[in-house]
């Protein structure tokens, strides 16, 4: 991997503080005092850059030749032979500087075991430190790789969702239009219209991640007047009731096509000749939290036709969980004859 730019800053500003720490060390002891010269600061800037080597080496060649390959017994005394040879190297061109800048000095052509072992120590720190940062950063960068990989999951899923939401509500809608024109309804034109609204709404507006609750709401109430074409117009308002209550305006924006789903599972099962009421859908906003509920009569089991899908309604759950996490109740409720379901949604502000 490319190393970041940041690195090399992190790296240049450690040798220069360990300079600086040296200097102001040496400066303290009378006895040294005297060493800090042109040849010390030459001599340090070439072991930094020794050092600079053996770190760049280690993350340019060793490491990734290596430990991503689970070779970690090829890495470790690769790790030793790089640092042994690093002092080695440490030690000649420090003794190469005094030779040609100061020949009488005492370092000069000087070799001790300790000193050596001391710095061999220091190349495999070197070496640990270049393979720490980088180790570090390719797991933020996994993690954040891992993030990424799931929103793109999770966007890709909730866009399948949509466009099975889409499919479903049209094969529903042209079913209650075909029964009109079978009929030879003169109503038929108008359940066209409305579907062309409807068509508009989920190509264009629920395209988008949120939209407000008014749009929302706006396209229930244009599917709820579709549905009512398939009733006698003397009876299609109060067969099918809609209430709202709170301050619709205020709350924030939703997922869209999230109540669709509990309307039309509503009318797919419902009784629409059961009286007064055949189905009754109420919104309540009461600050950041959402009930809607949709309560409907439904017929008994032997007078129902064989009934395929149940896919809106476990849709609705995939993307409520995915959208809405923790924050989201759905209740259903089956009684004998009856049928009623309720959402819960608690935004916090949140969109």
């Amino acid at each position: 991997m490319p190393m970041p730019r940041w690195v090399h800053v992190l790296l240049v500003g450690t040798l220069l503080a360990i300079d600086a720490l040296l200097y102001y060390a040496l400066s303290m002891n009378p006895k040294a005092a005297g060493e800090l010269n042109n040849t010390w600061f030459v001599r340090n800037a070439a072991l930094d850059l020794l050092t600079a080597v053996l770190f760049y080496w280690n993350w340019l060649v060793l490491f990734p030749r290596t430990l991503p390959l689970g070779r970690l017994g090829s890495y470790l005394l690769l790790a030793l032979a790089s640092a042994a040879v690093f002092s080695l190297l440490r030690i000649a061109v420090s003794d190469a500087v005094y030779r040609l800048m100061s020949p009488a000095h005492p370092m000069s052509g000087s070799f001790r075991g300790d000193l050596w072992f001391g710095l061999l120590l220091a190349g495999l720190l070197t070496l640990a430190a270049s393979s720490g940062v980088r180790m570090t950063i390719e797991y933020l960068q996994g993690q954040r790789n891992r993030r990424e990989l799931e929103r793109q999951h999770l966007l890709t899923e909730l866009g399948m969702l949509k466009t099975q939401i889409n499919p479903h509500f049209l094969f529903n809608t042209l079913n209650n239009i075909y029964s009109l024109t079978s009929r030879k309804s003169d109503r038929a034109p108008e359940a066209v219209l409305r579907l062309a609204e409807s068509m508009r709404y989920l190509l264009y507006d629920s395209s988008a991640d949120t939209v407000s609750l008014a749009q929302e709401l706006a396209h229930l109430r244009s599917f709820l007047d579709l549905q009512r074409l398939r009733l006698p117009a003397s009876e299609a308002e109060t067969a099918i009731v809609f209430s709202t209550h709170g301050p619709l305006d205020a709350f924030p924006p939703v997922a869209p096509l999230l109540l669709l789903p509990l309307v039309e599972n509503a009318f797919k099962h419902g009784d629409l000749a059961a009286r007064p009421e055949a189905i009754r859908i109420e919104l309540e906003v009461d600050g950041a939290e959402l009930r809607f509920s949709v309560h409907n009569y439904v017929a008994a089991i032997a007078d129902l036709p064989p009934q395929p899908g149940g896919l809106g309604l476990h849709n609705l759950r995939r993307r409520l969980v995915l959208l809405y996490p923790e924050r989201h109740a759905l209740h259903v409720r089956t009684l004998p004859g009856e049928y009623a379901v309720e959402l819960v949604l608690q935004l916090d502000g949140e969109s």
